[in-house]
């Protein structure tokens, strides 16, 4: 899953490995940028992302906000998938985002042309 989410981690002692977080907001500020991550807070709401990866990529995972996790987070199981489906996991995440970015880009467009129009 960290290989498909395009990340490093290191390890720790103390985390048991049989939940993982994906923190979506934290990963996302860094790969889709901050303006983007605004956009999606104000936008959409924080279950789409599962709500996405079940429907698109057949994933389905937790919100971690029921599990006192940031609401823009995902709650995944480490025990009981085979490993190759962890980086099916952390793709179709990154798949989501760049879904989530396109829509950001569109919506500054057209908002440009709005402006553009009112003039």
């Amino acid at each position: 899953m960290i290989e498909g989410l395009g990340i490093e981690v290191s390890p720790n002692t103390l985390y048991n490995a049989y939940y993982g977080l994906i923190d979506f907001e934290f990963w996302a500020r860094k790969n889709i940028g901050q303006e983007a991550v605004d956009y999606l807070k104000k936008n959409v709401h924080p279950l789409d992302l599962a709500f996405r990866l079940a429907e698109d990529h057949g994933i389905v995972l937790l919100n971690g906000g029921g599990f006192e996790a940031p609401d823009w987070s995902l709650r995944v199981s480490l025990a009981n998938l085979p490993d190759e489906a962890y980086e099916e996991i952390g793709r179709g995440v990154r798949s989501i985002a760049r879904g989530y970015r396109a829509t950001f880009e569109a919506s500054k467009r057209a908002e440009k042309s709005a402006q553009a129009a009112a003039r």
